[in-house]
């Protein structure tokens, strides 16, 4: 199903040569994209997604021994085909050729395919640096699945578990402090509030661990333990609204998590969730897992179910004991994970009432939904570079299925809510200041719009 309401809205008329970015910042109101040299898509473009597919590249190859005898002595020849194709798919980006069809009958094959003709410039080809960014990092990502799943030995493989696992690892003495603290403070029933926001600035700090803006790079989690020493990065907080919101008993008593980062990220989730459920603030909580390895770190259903093992193989009893009791909150339905296609198209969040009725609906069943990291960011406000004082419900642009949270450590170059003045002060002590990942944002929308 197209939905016409997907318009050709960014249209450059350029030939196809990496030169032709123009030596600019990105405009206000427009859609961010690599066309605009001086902007993160550009840097994204030009420097990041090939150094994704490199580090990628430079996985399989170690990890050769350890896929075939996962896969199959047949893997081995496929596999060298996969790398071949991603080479293609790596000098591709970097001579801005055209986002070629992908081939492919799986469901969301066709919303590519047209969005790509959708966007076609004027010279009739859509190409990595002169379209929106939005859709030519989506479809890098959806293409290395693409060439993935050509093979049956290697279709169902998640060839970012290595990334994933080895930041769980590496974020094990953050975990254990985070689990410990958990155990410590979940009974205490005078001061739920206060350890309520408290857990809301561990979770959003959580998201600075981030594998595709890392560029892949695992190093432990800086000291966000005592958020306090942080508060001067946090540009937007709403902690308050949130609270009045999930503290309210309301019909719908359910909260929805739209799930970011694996590793320490995923454990903080895991923490809140479990003071929402344990403090009865919602009767069950949801998370919305990606279906594909997406952005390197993003969580898929099998990471859940691996964290929630290690946990409990580990030998700190505080950790044993709290994957143990998630895992039963998933047995029991306490906790559900829910998996949808929507997640990994190229779209922005307004589109969703259109693409996918049924996950707005769905969503709309929650009191407050929390949407996690730098990418739901984008897509919740539509991929453009706004006025940093637009409000929050002008730039979501119509997306109000419920009561909605965004906590998001800012990675990229779009921003909404902020005070006036707030946004030209950081721009002055340092340009790149939208790059950094060093400032948080928990900003809430109380509007809800029925499908």
């Amino acid at each position: 199903m197209y939905i016409s309401g997907i318009i050709c809205i960014f249209k450059i008329g350029t030939k196809c040569k990496i030169n032709m970015s123009l030596d600019v910042k990105t405009p206000r109101n427009v859609y961010l994209s690599a066309f605009y040299k001086r902007s993160f898509a550009y840097y994204t473009v030009h420097v990041r997604l090939p150094v994704i597919i490199t580090q990628l590249i430079d996985t399989l190859v170690r990890n050769k021994e350890e896929i075939k005898n996962l896969k199959g002595e047949e893997s081995s020849e496929d596999l060298k085909k996969i790398i071949g194709e991603i080479s293609k798919l790596k000098y591709e980006i970097q001579t801005n050729k055209p986002l070629s069809k992908l081939k492919s009958n799986d469901v969301d094959i066709h919303f590519y395919n047209e969005y790509i003709d959708k966007q076609a410039s004027e010279d009739g080809h859509t190409t990595y640096f002169n379209t929106i960014w939005l859709l030519t990092e989506c479809y890098m990502y959806r293409r290395i699945k693409n060439i993935f799943s050509e093979f049956n030995t290697m279709k169902d493989f998640d060839y970012f578990s290595y990334s994933k696992r080895d930041s769980y690892n590496k974020a094990l003495p953050m975990i254990t402090q985070m689990g410990r603290y958990l155990l410590k403070i979940e009974n205490d029933s005078n001061n739920v509030e206060d350890t309520f926001k408290a857990l809301l600035k561990l979770n959003l700090w959580g998201n600075k661990c981030d594998l595709s803006l890392s560029l892949g790079k695992v190093d432990g989690p800086s000291n966000v333990f005592d958020t306090h020493l942080l508060d001067e990065y946090l540009l937007s907080d709403d902690s308050d609204n949130i609270w009045l919101t999930i503290n309210k008993t309301t019909n719908n008593d359910i909260v929805d998590f739209v799930f970011d980062n694996a590793g320490y990220e995923l454990f903080t989730d895991f923490c809140i969730a479990d003071y929402i459920v344990k403090q009865n603030l919602a009767k069950k909580v949801r998370f919305y897992v990606k279906t594909t390895p997406w952005f390197i770190s993003d969580v898929m259903e099998h990471d859940v179910f691996w964290t929630l093992d290690e946990l409990i193989r580990n030998p700190d009893e505080s950790l044993k004991t709290l994957g143990s009791r998630w895992k039963e909150y998933i047995s029991t339905g306490k906790w559900e994970i829910v998996k949808s296609n929507f997640w990994t198209l190229p779209f922005e969040f307004k589109f969703m009432r259109d693409v996918d009725p049924s996950l707005y609906k769905k969503l709309s069943k929650a009191k407050i939904i929390f949407f996690k990291g730098d990418l739901n960011y984008r897509k919740l406000f539509g991929e453009i570079n706004w006025d940093p004082v637009t409000t929050v419900d002008e730039g979501l642009q119509g997306f109000h299925p419920s009561r909605l949270c965004t906590l998001r450590t800012v990675k990229a170059d779009i921003v909404v809510g902020l005070k006036p003045g707030v946004a030209e002060e950081l721009e002055k002590k340092d340009p790149k200041w939208m790059e950094s990942g060093d400032f948080g944002l928990i900003q809430f929308s109380n509007k809800i719009v029925e499908l």
